[in-house]
């Protein structure tokens, strides 16, 4: 069950999560709603209340949403935070606190489910599959499983630690089922899954099954910013 806190002052914002809410009751979530830091936090304290996700506002009155994630942050390492916003000028200042991810106004149903979906995948309450056919037989494997994509011509070549699959899809058509908080290119030819990354060393990456691979230069920040960010994560 994945537990939700919400805190909005706009009441019209939190109807509008409430609906999308009631269109996702295939998933395995409850939620508390509260309109107000101080009103979370003094119930936090008092029941020791821990939640896997919280959904903030960041413009509040009397405890912003950046200040009320500090405060949870200093007693929940492990807190997932997702901030609604209208102002892109807040998108970098909710990193500092180690943000999961964040929903842009006006709320939809389809913003909400992507982030729950991730939300539910990284705490391992649902698993993704990736699913691919080959000679007309289909085939699904867990993305947790899969070391890395290797594309050659027109196959793409799935590695995994005990199988090797192969599959007539596009570098595009992979990305349809990855997650580039988790995957990541590294080359033209690769794309990696950041949770096998054992270490990044100077222009190679290494594998946790000893593969090293050399790193496009053109990849290479990016590889780095989203390693440093999985591992804050899992912090």
């Amino acid at each position: 069950m994945l537990k939700i806190a919400i805190c909005d002052d706009s009441r019209t914002d939190v109807e509008m999560l409430e609906c999308a809410f009631d269109k996702l009751c295939q998933y395995p979530i409850e939620y508390d709603v509260y309109y107000n830091g101080e009103e979370l936090l003094k119930y936090y304290t008092l029941h020791d209340e821990v939640y896997h996700l919280y959904i903030f506002d960041i413009e509040m009155p009397e405890i912003n949403g950046l200040e009320l994630a500090k405060k949870i942050r200093e007693r929940d390492a492990k807190a997932l935070f997702v901030f609604l916003t209208s102002y892109t000028k807040y998108v970098m200042d909710v990193f500092d606190v180690i943000t999961f991810d964040y929903i842009s106004k006006p709320i939809t149903v389809e913003k909400l489910e992507s982030v729950l979906l991730k939300a539910m995948r990284y705490l391992n309450l649902i698993k993704q599959d990736f699913v691919f056919q080959f000679r007309k037989n289909q085939f699904r494997v867990s993305c947790d499983d899969i070391l890395y994509f290797e594309k050659k011509g027109r196959q793409a070549v799935i590695h995994t630690n005990s199988e090797t699959y192969k599959t007539n899809m596009t570098t595009e058509e992979l990305w349809k089922q990855l997650d580039n908080k988790v995957f990541s290119h590294i080359h033209v030819s690769y794309i990696i899954n950041i949770a096998h990354i054992k270490a990044i060393d100077g222009d190679e990456v290494v594998l946790d099954n000893e593969e090293r691979f050399l790193i496009a230069r053109s990849h290479k920040q990016s590889l780095k910013e989203k390693h440093m960010e999985f591992m804050r994560r899992m912090v």
